[in-house]
């Protein structure tokens, strides 16, 4: 049977920001005070007024304000110029007390009840180091644009670079991680500049695998300009420091080619 730890886990959420200011007026909104415990937010030097969004419900937290949902959470922010995202990331989570983690751009969403839900999976099983849920899709309007699917992953497939490159990706809206994890594994590295979340899921994979929750825990939003939108320059991100040729790609590259002659739209997701 399952091992169980009984301590209640303390839930951390970092949100990169870079001239987001649309993207942080929907965001901080929606976080409520039950959700979590810690907000760290990472702005690379934003110049649109982001900043002074952040500021403001610094305040408002610190107030107590019954004007905001998050007004029991704590808040932690710095801007600054910095190497990219994933530097900015790495220097985010340096900051995060949180036993759990997790990161989110700006312009995504996680939905009701998904803190909740990861909070008790990691509270009540401690071998689940890493957790993840699904993502749905939605539009610049907020539109849902497709439900997301419950995968499973398989951790050798998952070192093998499979998912992403040959078949559905591992969204990063909807993985949560310990903090112990993040910190066996080591920093992002911070030259990339698309593929950090594949180089990460890489790096997590080789020390343990990861579970799935089939919740509804977060929606990735699809709209134009966004870095992941480019999936060839993507992809050679990945292949400039991971390569697998194998067997096993070319079967799995065959199959879902079929599948998805069979069943248009069979495929999900995009990169974090």
């Amino acid at each position: 049977s399952a091992r169980r730890s009984v301590r209640v886990m303390t839930v951390a959420l970092m949100i990169f920001a870079l001239n987001e200011i649309e993207g942080m007026k929907v965001v901080l909104p929606r976080i409520k005070k039950e959700w979590l415990d810690e907000i760290l937010v990472v702005d690379g030097g934003s110049t649109d007024g982001t900043i002074d969004i952040i500021r403001e419900y610094e305040r408002l937290i610190k107030d107590k304000s019954p004007l905001i949902k998050c007004n029991q959470v704590t808040i932690r922010w710095f801007s600054e110029k910095d190497g990219g995202m994933y530097d900015a990331i790495n220097k985010g989570f340096e900051k995060a007390t949180g036993d759990i983690c997790a990161w989110v751009n700006s312009n995504d969403i996680y939905l009701p009840g998904a803190f909740e839900a990861v909070q008790k999976v990691f509270t009540r099983y401690a071998e689940v180091r890493w957790l993840k849920g699904i993502t749905s899709f939605i539009n610049e309007d907020s539109t849902l644009e497709r439900a997301g699917r419950c995968y499973i992953y398989d951790r050798s497939w998952i070192q093998k670079g499979i998912y992403g490159k040959d078949i559905y990706f591992i969204e990063q809206d909807s993985v949560f991680w310990r903090s112990e994890l993040w910190n066996a594994a080591g920093k992002m590295d911070p030259a990339l500049r698309l593929a950090g979340d594949f180089y990460l899921w890489l790096r997590f994979a080789a020390l343990t695998k990861m579970y799935t929750l089939r919740a509804y825990v977060s929606c990735f939003r699809i709209h134009e300009g966004q870095l992941s939108g480019g999936l060839d320059a993507y992809f050679r991100e990945c292949d400039s420091f991971f390569s697998y040729e194998g067997l096993l790609r070319k079967w799995v590259r065959f199959y879902f080619r079929v599948e998805r002659l069979v069943r248009p739209g069979g495929g999900a997701g995009g990169p974090g």
